[in-house]
């Protein structure tokens, strides 16, 4: 009896090619998904700090920073978030600076968007994305006078360390001991991409950009997408 090979017809190819291309548009989702999960994520825990730094700054009685790691260890890079607040003694006397907690490193593919001056140093943009579609973040501290870069040689310390102000590896939004902010108006953005070799950022979608808006009285607002952003800061 003579046997026949059996082989796949044009139909049957293109419905394995269609199967295909479903469940390969799922996993982009998916993994869209996960990557927006990430950015929102990142984007609350990141008011929280500012939440517990005005809390903490009232109660107690002092000048308290969120911190935000820009130094040389590309692990940490623009991903560590730390409070830290300014311990005193008798008669007030100042003895450092001691961190509320062990405070946070958002997800790998998560960062702050550094201000204007630095961000060419840890950043850079995918092929096709102006410079103008990226929102960078600011201080708004020429009313105040509070330093945006801090160098603090130890974090998390719960010993009081020394505060250098004007330079260092760390960015800084302050609050006062009445819970006022002194960035008001500014604003703290995060995006998404990749990291290159060189422990630079890559941004490819400027668009998957999330953050928010610091108030004087220190309450943060978010932004509810790009629109909002676009509409706002332009």
């Amino acid at each position: 009896m003579r046997q026949y090979k059996k082989g796949f017809t044009l139909i049957e190819m293109l419905v394995v090619i269609a199967i295909i291309s479903v469940l390969s548009m799922g996993i982009s989702m998916l993994n869209m998904k996960d990557s927006s999960h990430s950015a929102y994520s990142a984007q609350q825990s990141l008011i929280t700090a500012f939440y517990e730094a005005r809390v903490a700054a009232m109660q107690k009685q002092t000048d308290v920073r969120v911190i935000i790691y820009r130094g040389k260890d590309i692990t940490r890079r623009l991903r560590q978030v730390g409070v830290v607040y300014r311990a005193k003694g008798r008669d007030d006397m100042d003895l450092g600076w001691i961190a509320l907690n062990d405070g946070f490193i958002m997800p790998q593919n998560v960062f702050f968007v550094p201000p204007e001056n630095d961000f060419d140093k840890y950043v850079k943009l995918g092929k096709g994305i102006e410079n103008s579609e990226v929102y960078k973040s600011t201080f708004n501290n020429g009313y105040t006078g509070a330093y945006e870069v801090v160098d603090l040689q130890t974090f998390p310390s719960r010993q009081p360390e020394a505060l250098t102000d004007g330079s260092g590896d760390w960015y800084s939004y302050m609050f006062t001991s009445d819970g006022l902010s002194q960035n008001p108006g500014a604003y703290v953005m995060l995006a998404m991409g990749r990291m290159d070799s060189k422990g630079t950022y890559v941004i490819d979608n400027p668009f998957a950009q999330v953050g928010f808006v610091i108030r004087r009285i220190g309450h943060t607002i978010p932004f509810s997408g790009y629109d909002e952003m676009e509409e706002t800061i332009k």
